[in-house]
Formats: C-alpha cells, structure tokens, sequence
C-alpha cells in the first residue's frame, strides 16, 4: 500500500490545523460620539454559528477560524448594526480596532430619556425611599431593568437586601454613607443627564472596579470626556413629589488639546405633591472638567450637589385613611394664616467634590486614583412639646377606637369626617399656648440670682440635624498578565465626622424654652440635675436657633483592600478574589447629660472591627449565546454604628459583645444572549447570621422613649430571578420577569430593652419567638408583562402589568416575647392578632411609556416623552407597614384595639410628561 499520498494528506490537515489557531480577527467597540467602550455588544460571523458578546472594554475575538470570506454583523442595543465582509487568511489574526458605532434616533429616545427614569427618581425622593440600590443599578440586563423600573412603585429590593450591600462608586470612590450604609438618591438627584455613563455588576458577578459582594456593584463615570457632545434643554411636569422641572446641560465632548467641559443644572418644585400638604423646592448643579495629557495621562475634577426642602407625608392608622377618605391623607400639615404648613421638612445641601486621575503605564495596564470631600447639612424638622398635650391629629388617643363608649366613638368618627380641620394639626391652638404661658426662670443660665421672665413654648419646631463632613480616597488597578489571565485590585479609605443635634427652627409665638427633659424628674426623682440636658449650663435658656436636647459626634474611620483575578479562554471564565476590611468608631458626646454625667461628655471607647470576604465564580459557555453559571461569597461584615451604641443621644454606652456578622451566599443560574432574545435565569441562597438590630422607639408601658436592641439575629433570603426579552417581529419587543423569594428568619434572637432616662433594663436578653417571621419592608414575590413597539419613524410606545405580593409589615419584638403574651388565652382571637405578622394586600400597577423624535437638520433633535403610572388608579397598593405602638387604653394586652398597623400607600394614577431639546 502507497501511504505517501495519505501521510502528506494528514500533514496538509495538521499545517491547517495549526495555521487555524492563529487564524481569526478581534477588535474594539467604541461609541461614535464619546468613544466609550461598548459592552455586551453581539459580534456574529455567518456561515460560522459563532457568536460572541464584547467585554467591559469593548473587545471581543474569534479565533480558530478557517481561512475564507464572510459576513461580519455587529449589533448592539440603542445604536445602528454595523455589516462588513471580511477576508480571513491562514495564520493572520484579523485586527479590527476602532470600530465606531453610531446611536440610534429612535432607539436613543427610549434608553436614554425614557421616562421611567425620571418616574423612579421622583419616588426616590418621596419618604422612606431615598436610597439608590436599584435606581441606579439598572442595567442592560433584562430582569435589572424591569426590578428597578417596573417594580420601584412598589419598594421592591433585590432578592430583599439593604441597600449597603449595593455599593455604588462614583468616578471612582464608594458614597454609600459610612453610618447606614445607605447611598441617598437626594444627593445627586435632577442630574439625569450627567449619570448615564455608568458599569453596573449584577449579584456576585467579577467587575474589575470593586469588590462588590452579594447584591453588585454601579460604577458612574461623571468625567468630561464620558459625557456626550451636546446642549440640551428640558421641561418636565409631573403631579408626583414635585410638579415642574427644568434642566439644562451642556458638554464639549474632548475638544483639541485634551480638554472636556460638561455641566449641567436643573430647578424642581411644587407647592404641593401628591400628598396633602407636602412641598417641594430642589436645585441641583454639576461640573466636570478634565485634561487628557497624551493618552497615557488624565485629570477630572467633578462638582455637584442638590440643595433640597421639601414637605414630608407620615405614615399613620389605616382609621385615619378611612375617616378623610383619601389614602393623600398626611398628618403632618395644618392651616397656619390661610395656607397649608407642614411642620415635618426636611432639608439636605451637602455637595460633594472628587478629584480623578487615570494613568495607563503600559497597554495592559490602567489605575484609576480618586480622591473626594463631602460636606455639608442634613435634617428634618417636627413638633417637639413640653408641658402641653400630644398635638399630633392622629395621635392614638384621639382615634375614635380609642373610646371605650361606642356611642361616643361613633359621635367623634362623624365629626372627624365632617371636619377636614380636626384631622389636622391646629396651629393657631399651639401660637395661643406659647403665648399665654408666662413664666420666670431662676438662676437661668446657671448664674445664681439670674431670672429670666417671658414667654416659655410649650410647643416648638426643632429641626433635628445629621450634619457631616467625609473625606475618601480609592485606588483601582486593572493588569492584564496574558490575553487569558487578569488582575484587579483596589485600596480605599474613608473618615467620616457626623454631628447630631437638636435646633429650635420655630419657637412658634414664644420667646423661649428650657433645656430641661421633660421625662427626667419621673424617672430620677432623687437627682435633682436629672432635668438639665447640659450640666455645663443648668436651667438653660434656649432661643430660636440655638442647640438642644442632644448633640454627639459620630466618628467613622474606614480602611480596606481588595484582590481579584480572572482567566478566560474559549469555552469557560473563572475567577477568584479576597478582601480585608478595617472599621473603627466611637462616639463624642457634646454635652454632659444630667442623667449621666459621668457616661455623656467626651469620647466613648473605640469599637474595631476586622472583617474578611472571599468570593469565587465560573462561567461556561456552551457556545456564543448561552451561558451556565455559578457565584459564591463567604465573609464578615462590621455592625453599623447605630446598632451598637444604646441610647448615643445622651450617653456613651454600647452593647457588651458586638461583633462583626457573617455572610454566606451562593447564585447559579443560565443566561442567553441571542439577537433576538435575551433571557436569565438565576437561583440565590443567602444566610446572614449574628446580625444586631437596634432603634429608639417611645415605650408605651413606662411612658419614655427606650432603645430596643436584638442581637443574634440570624434569616435566610433564597429565591428565584426569571426574565426574558424577546423581539418576534420587526419593531415589537415582548418582556416578561419574575421574582420568587423567601426570605425568612432562622432563628429565636435575644432583647434587649432599655430606658434612655434611667438606663434600667426592661428586658435583659429574653428570647424573641420570631423563627420563621418575614423579613420586611419588600415585596417577595414580583411579576411583570411588557409589550413595546419601536416605530422606523422615531417613535415608541409600551405597556406594562407589574404585580406585586408578600410584602410584610415590620413588627414589634416585644410582642414576640414569652413574658409578653403569658395573660392570653392561646389560640384566642387576641392571641393571634397579637402575635401574628401582618401583611400588605396583593397589588398591581399597568403603566404606559411613550415618546417621539424629530431631527432637523443634521443636528436638532426634539423628543417628547410621556410617562403614566398606575393607569388604572389602584389605590390599595401599601408600601410600607409597622406594628404600632399605641399606649391609649389600660394595661389591658388583651385588648384587640391595641394591634393596629401604620402604613404607607403608593400614589394612584400619576405621570410625567417631558419635553426636551438637544443641540
């Protein structure tokens, strides 16, 4: 036999083979207008079934291609397809950097002014919701962008974590608030259109800019040069917490000579939202100016910030919504000279400015050092009385059900519904007592033989402060070792002084208050400094915009790094990394409490604690369009302040014991990723354990204000994430997502109830039966149906049904207690109301989004854009529940008329229409 012809045969087959594995193309994708990187784009060779997606860079490559020509198609979501041929020859890696792809119209109109958006920034503002976690981290991703949008009416949160668990970097530092973990939307609100250049991970996902967790990471680019070229002008109104809004922007893009200039401003107001009685008058303002030095060098500074008032609503008895008839019903407003006045404002102004400098030393190798100062104030006002009776309009004595006569109930029911008046607070009543009431203070001041005489309030508004000062640094290195391997890394620090106390915003017609505690004598009647909140001046006469009641200092000192690596090849990615973290603080107390003179002055004893994380992952790619993966994370993390310290208002005293938590959490799921199609599936598991939990809280039983403490806690938050985005035909798109949790607690944690006056302990560490009981404050279970039609003429339009279920109230501990429920009758009716959690009804919202564009010329664009939520005006959608703590009756605890909720409802039918215009 003749092998010849069969041995140079098989050689032919190795030399193609082996000319094959150097034989293909890669490049990079960036935006035609500010030369971003474009992620997630879809990169399709035909006649290959090859299909690949770029990456946070806008790379891609596809290699092992066997020589020939073919059909190059390039897509990505809001710009124009790109189609080129290519010719692939043997042992050449095609280079195809710089491919520009250009925006499209009509697609532009959707994703970047979609007004969704500003929807969910207007209920960002509203009480009770002003953080960020999903806001704005919103991305691409199918099932992100329908729980951040479609479901933010609701309060939903991302498999029911806080919102520390969703860092947020902005050009580079982390402004999550060092005290709560909370990143505030008040902050950087009414600056749309400077805060769309941003990198969002999903869950335990890798990013290459921080160690993100379990709930993800958002990275917003504010640099110059990320911003698009434009000017651009808008007018928006709404009847949600504002009415009107103007903004205006303007950004050079990178000119000659390596400079960018971007800034933007804008003015929102109301004289009255959708609840009665609420205001609002908000201003934002942003710069951002940067100089590239070659392209290996470049400098940003940003300024922004978002002086804001505005007229808060309360959440209050459900017997109140039924008697005004209305869920607008806020008890925090009354007429004062013929117009509304809402005693409970709050007011934020603390801008913050950032100093980026971005080097790339070699072409494989960037690092990013930002620097940032925040300072400014922060507060909210209310009623504080007294000598004089509660004057809220819901307060729980005044309800009807708190009549033990049913006639006369029945009698002030009808009356509370006639008259629109007593269901409001009566200022002229609360002007009428200060007043009248005269009285002459001896050794005022604590001067012996110095009297003051005049008008003493019984009623003020106090404006309680949360000032702050905060510096930060953050150094992020991104090393690419070999086209497989990758490096990331990251140091940053912060220091935090937050200064809490108490002002008189309005002494309402008198001339003076005394700093004296008004619980102090009951509670110490042997002590005769008890009252004075400030030994240092005893019978202190306190004026119009002086401090008291309380000020301390909160101090923060934060430190940590973290290491990352990646490996990618063909058909699978892995990747690995660890944290170290440092956090100390204490409290310095500013006044020396009469109650404690020896524990309120000065600094308390520092806290430390050391925490670690480590977090792993693979992906497998089955092909170009679908994906399995798996993430886990196991770690500590340090308590926050204000569940350490017993009652920091007046005193330094902490709890014995705390300790960092634990955190254990593990996702799996599938994802395609198809021209057509998008779709994700994710499973989540997730244990937290040894958490402390700690609020201040007015005690019925006694009569004080107390601080409830739980420690051990420990609950479990598992569940299932499913969306689906699909485009059947030309122009329509079709949506669907789902969430299925259960996020439960796992164990019987320990109490802890004490008294801010006298420091005895109510409850000393008694077993809390809460096994099993919801977490709340989130809906579990989430649905939503989308349909969208994308018009060749510059026009969209969509509806969509979301719903909404198994949101929990939050509840009282002590009701939970063995000591607590021994006089009932088990199984009685009073038992279970007693001791079961309450929960929100099912709710629903269908909401339309539409908008228009026109061009002119080459380059005037108009959009119009309009926004309608909760079409069909549901008006049973409660966001927000909590057990109340009502102390109107006997020391009955079998009393059915004591377990009554304070809630919160959603708005009925709302919109926002916008029209803008961009040069």
């Amino acid at each position: 036999m003749n092998l010849r012809p069969l041995f140079l045969g098989l050689l032919s087959l190795l030399a193609i083979s082996l000319s094959a594995q150097n034989t293909g193309l890669r490049g990079t994708l960036t935006d035609a207008e500010d030369n971003t990187p474009l992620t997630n784009a879809t990169i399709i060779l035909s006649g290959t079934g090859v299909v690949v997606a770029s990456d946070s860079e806008g790379r891609f490559e596809l290699d092992g291609l066997a020589p020939g020509s073919y059909e190059l198609l390039i897509s990505h979501n809001g710009h124009q397809p790109i189609e080129r041929e290519v010719n692939i020859r043997a042992g050449v890696m095609l280079d195809l950097n710089g491919i520009s792809m250009t925006r499209n119209l009509s697609t532009e109109t959707r994703t970047s002014d979609i007004p969704t958006v500003t929807l969910a920034e207007a209920e960002a503002e509203t009480d009770g919701a002003g953080e960020v976690a999903n806001l704005l981290h919103a991305s691409r991703d199918v099932f992100q962008n329908i729980s951040a949008f479609g479901w933010f009416y609701f309060r939903f949160r991302e498999r029911g974590y806080d919102s520390e668990h969703f860092p947020l970097l902005l050009n580079g530092v982390r402004i999550n608030d060092p005290e709560t973990g909370i990143a505030f939307y008040g902050e950087i609100g009414g600056l749309n259109d400077v805060l769309r250049r941003r990198q969002s991970a999903i869950g335990m996902e890798v990013t290459d800019f921080t160690f993100s967790e379990i709930g993800g990471a958002t990275f917003i680019d504010t640099r110059a040069s990320a911003q698009r070229k434009q000017v651009r002008a808008s007018y928006a109104v709404s009847n949600r917490t504002y009415t009107n809004r103007v903004m205006v922007t303007a950004s050079t893009g990178l000119m000659p000579g390596g400079w960018a200039v971007s800034a933007s401003a804008s003015r929102r107001w109301a004289q009255e939202g959708y609840q009665d009685g609420t205001f609002y008058d908000g201003y934002s303002y942003f710069l951002s100016v940067e100089k590239q030095f070659a392209r290996r060098h470049g400098l940003n500074f940003t300024l922004m910030g978002a002086p804001t008032r505005r007229g808060r609503a309360g959440d209050t008895f459900q017997e109140m919504y039924d008697l005004a008839g209305t869920i607008r019903y806020n008890p925090f407003w009354g007429y004062w000279n013929g117009e509304k006045r809402n005693s409970n404002v709050a007011r934020s102004n603390q801008p913050i400015a950032i100093l980026r400098y971005d080097w790339s030393p070699a072409d494989n190798t960037s690092l990013i050092f930002s620097t940032y100062g925040q300072a400014g104030k922060n507060g909210y006002t209310r009623l504080d009385w007294f000598q004089g009776n509660n004057p809220n309009p819901d307060y729980n004595r005044r309800l009807p059900s708190a009549f033990e006569d049913p006639e006369l109930a029945a009698a002030w029911a009808q009356e509370l519904q006639d008259n629109e008046s007593l269901r409001q607070l009566n200022w002229a009543s609360m002007y009428e007592a200060n007043t009248i009431n005269t009285e002459t203070i001896q050794d005022a001041n604590g001067i012996p033989g110095n009297s003051v005489t005049g008008k003493r309030s019984q009623y003020v508004i106090s404006d309680n402060r949360s000032d702050s000062k905060e510096l930060g640094s953050n150094l992020i290195l991104r090393h690419s070792i070999d086209e497989h391997f990758t490096m990331n890394a990251g140091l940053d620090y912060q220091y935090y002084l937050g200064n809490n106390f108490k002002v008189v915003d309005d002494i309402l017609g008198g001339d003076f208050i005394v700093d004296w505690d008004r619980f102090a004598q009951q509670d110490q009647p042997d002590n005769p400094n008890a009252r004075d909140n400030d030994l240092r001046i005893t019978n202190h006469i306190v004026k119009e915009g002086e401090t008291y009641g309380y000020n301390y200092d909160e101090n923060i000192r934060k430190f940590g790094g973290w290491l990352q690596f990646q490996y990618d090849i063909n058909k699978l990615s892995l990747f690995a990394g660890g944290e170290l973290n440092n956090t100390t603080f204490w409290r310095t107390g500013n006044m020396q409490n009469g109650r404690f003179p020896n524990e309120s002055l000065g600094d308390s004893d520092k806290q430390l604690f050391s925490t670690y994380g480590l977090k792993g992952g693979a992906t497998f790619k089955l092909n170009g369009r679908n994906y399995i993966y798996v993430h886990g994370f196991y770690g500590t993390r340090a308590p926050q302040f204000r569940d350490v310290y017993l009652s920091p208002r007046i005193r330094n005293e902490y709890v014995e014991g705390a300790d960092v938590y634990t955190i254990k959490s593990l996702e799996g799921g599938y994802q395609l990723r198809a021209p057509k199609i998008r779709a994700r599936a994710t499973g989540y598991i997730t244990q937290f354990e040894n958490e402390i939990d700690g609020y201040m809280l007015f005690q019925p039983s006694v009569g004080v204000f107390g601080t409830q403490l739980t420690t051990g806690i420990n609950r479990q938050h598992a569940g299932v994430e499913l969306a689906v985005e699909a485009k059947p035909f030309v122009g329509w798109t079709v949506s669907a997502a789902t969430n299925l949790g259960q996020y439960i607690y796992t164990n019987r944690p320990k109490l802890y109830l004490t008294l801010d006056n006298t420091a005895e302990l109510i409850l000393d560490g008694v077993t809390v039966y809460q096994k099993h009981y919801n977490v709340p404050r989130t809906p579990q279970t989430a649905a939503s149906l989308g349909l969208k039609y994308e018009s060749r003429r510059f026009w969209f339009a969509s509806l969509t049904l979301n719903w909404a279920d198994n949101l929990w109230y939050n509840f009282d501990r002590t009701r939970r207690t063995a000591g607590f429920v021994e006089t009932f009758v088990p199984e009685s009716d009073a038992w279970n109301l007693a001791l079961d959690q309450q929960k929100a009804p099912a709710a629903y919202t269908l909401d339309f989004f539409g908008g228009k564009s026109w061009r002119f010329g080459r380059k005037y664009f108009l959009y119009l854009n309009a926004g309608l939520n909760n079409i069909l005006n549901n008006q049973n959608v409660i966001i927000s529940g909590r057990d109340a703590y009502r102390n109107g009756y006997a020391n009955d605890p079998t009393d059915v008329r004591l377990y009554t909720s304070e809630l919160i409802y959603a708005p009925g039918f709302n919109y926002f229409v916008s029209l803008s215009v961009r040069i």
